[in-house]
């Protein structure tokens, strides 16, 4: 169990972080904003297309009204009621794009912010690079909390550590309110979901909306609404991609038309309240693709790197130890992971507080 000297730290946070210790854990700091910038640029084309064929669609009229059939009269009247219409049209497209360009310029503030924090990793000062660590270990934590759904308590824990603008707290709390809804057997918050990020889960060519789909049908089936069940899967399911037409959705077709088989486990795998857990972790599965968010909190990744760092092969529980991997705590979380792999190791020399800090200030920082 190795341990660096004090003047090798204070060497070593003189120096500017590696651009790889950075990109490694700071990947979805810049993605996550890039991403929802992405989202709200492509929903605003397809607003403001809109609104501009409505525009159109109004010129035309007012030009119609002026210019007559060549046989009538031509009615003031009716030439400013289409202009009326016009202006209105006019004015809400101008409205639109005015709240569309300050929710655009919201994110790239947003993403500016973060790429001029990202750079401070480059200082040479050592107090700055400190103050730096330190928040990033913070945020390591509140991308945990997040994950959690403790979002009262990250709030909490970015303000303390001035880096709310570094957070993805939105993503996960709309995640969080998603998976709850899923949880009492609801679908409609999931499928709003679906319908903001459409166009990305087609060209990740994600297959939630069927399931989504197919579970409603499941649940028409189960409450012997059996005509509804073939109304909704001819109105969401008719034009399913080739693709995606799997088992599953050919044995969901045979229940909406036989309706529940008394004797059958092959079916009656459908009704069970599995099938609502399997849909919360496809959702999970399908959000992180969508905001490229790594599978597990990077909190995870760094404290088991860094207890499988100061891990031997005489690690055992002992609470008097001075040793991390021994605390009876801290051994049942390394028990799984690998020894650390130096020849050479030697006993910690200088650790005076071994309290609920030693996480932050000596595991932590082995890899931060």
């Amino acid at each position: 169990m190795s341990s660096s000297s004090p003047s090798q730290d204070s060497t070593q946070s003189s120096e500017p972080l590696k651009p790889d210790e950075i990109t490694a854990l700071e990947y979805t700091s810049l993605k996550v904003p890039y991403e929802m910038f992405n989202k709200r640029f492509r929903s605003s084309q397809k607003t403001i297309e809109k609104n501009n064929y409505f525009l159109k669609e109004s010129a035309d009229l007012v030009a119609k009204a002026m210019k007559g059939d060549g046989t009538s009269p031509i009615y003031k009247r009716d030439v400013k009621e289409k202009m009326d219409i016009y202006f209105g049209r006019f004015d809400e497209l101008f409205g639109t794009f005015k709240q569309i360009t300050d929710e655009e310029m919201e994110l790239i503030d947003l993403l500016d912010t973060r790429v001029k924090y990202l750079q401070q990793a480059n200082t040479t000062d050592a107090l700055k690079q400190e103050t730096w660590r330190s928040q990033r270990i913070s945020r390591l934590i509140i991308d945990y909390l997040l994950r959690s759904g403790y979002f009262e308590t990250a709030q909490k824990l970015a303000e303390q550590a001035n880096v709310e603008d570094m957070c993805n707290k939105t993503v996960f709390m709309i995640a969080k309110q998603v998976e709850d809804s899923l949880s009492r057997h609801e679908t409609d918050r999931c499928l709003e979901w679906i319908a903001d990020n459409k166009s990305k889960l087609r060209r990740l060519k994600s297959t939630l909306e069927t399931t989504v789909r197919l579970q409603d049908c499941i649940e028409l089936v189960r409450r012997g609404d059996r005509l509804e069940a073939v109304h909704y899967a001819r109105k969401f399911l008719a034009n399913l991609p080739k693709d995606q037409w799997s088992e599953q959705v050919v044995k969901v077709m045979g229940l909406i038309g036989f309706g529940i088989p008394s004797k059958s486990r092959a079916y009656n795998e459908y009704f069970s309240e599995k099938r609502w857990d399997q849909l919360i972790e496809l959702f999970k599965q399908e959000n992180a693709r969508v905001y490229k968010l790594m599978e597990y909190s990077s909190f995870n990744a760094c404290l088991c790197m860094g207890l499988s760092a100061y891990k031997s092969p005489q690690c055992h529980p002992d609470p008097d130890s001075r040793c991390p991997t021994c605390r009876p705590d801290m051994h049942e979380l390394a028990e799984d992971l690998p020894h650390s792999h130096v020849s050479n190791s030697s006993e910690f020399q200088k650790i005076i507080d071994m309290d609920h800090h030693f996480l932050m200030e000596i595991v932590l920082p082995w890899y931060l």
